[in-house]
């Protein structure tokens, strides 16, 4: 492993443990918690498939919607499997032929799956595989170290996201302002 893998490995590992750290006892209550409304969230398919699914534009509005802890941990983890999938694997997958976990267990299960293949090629790699092109469900390809960069702003960003929320869960009996009252039922 060269030491730029090493670097990498090291913070996709420290950010992860962080998040899993922060998602302990999650419930499903915090878990699909819409802080105000409007938010993103994950929801059953309105097609009737009994599958659960989640909005997602690639261009969102200039002020994109709040999302929730769910649609965060879904999104990290749909990333994970697709880049992934695409620039490692056969590629034929896409978002929507994701399941989209509809619990706060079964959520953290799934993106612990989908760090595995990460964290394996991570820890074999030298600097020639890390500058390797490799396909991308963007369109161009990307070297890897670009994938992988992705993929660790995409688990610390939204990893810090679900943090705060989680302490926004914990004290939404004190929030004030427009639109959120004390009795406000939880969505």
């Amino acid at each position: 492993m060269s030491l730029a893998a090493e670097v990498l490995l090291l913070e996709w590992e420290a950010s992860a443990q962080r998040l899993d750290e922060r998602c302990r006892g999650l419930t499903d209550a915090e878990y699909l918690w819409c802080p105000v409304p409007g938010c993103w969230n994950v929801e059953p398919d309105p097609e009737g498939s009994g599958r659960w699914t989640y909005p997602y534009e690639f261009a969102p509005a200039p002020t994109a919607p709040l999302t929730t802890i769910a649609w965060r941990l879904v999104h990290v983890t749909a990333g994970n499997w697709i880049y992934w999938e695409h620039a490692f694997g056969p590629g034929t997958r896409t978002f929507p032929d994701l399941d989209v976990p509809s619990t706060a267990r079964a959520a953290l299960a799934d993106w612990r799956s989908s760090r595995a293949p990460v964290t394996r090629w991570l820890s074999g790699a030298d600097d020639s595989a890390l500058l390797q092109p490799r396909p991308s469900h963007l369109g161009d390809p990307l070297p890897a170290v670009e994938v992988v960069r992705i993929l660790i702003d995409e688990q610390v960003h939204h990893g810090a996201e679900v943090a705060l929320l989680r302490d926004l869960y914990l004290r939404r009996d004190e929030l004030r302002g427009p639109g959120v009252k004390k009795d406000q039922p939880e969505r």
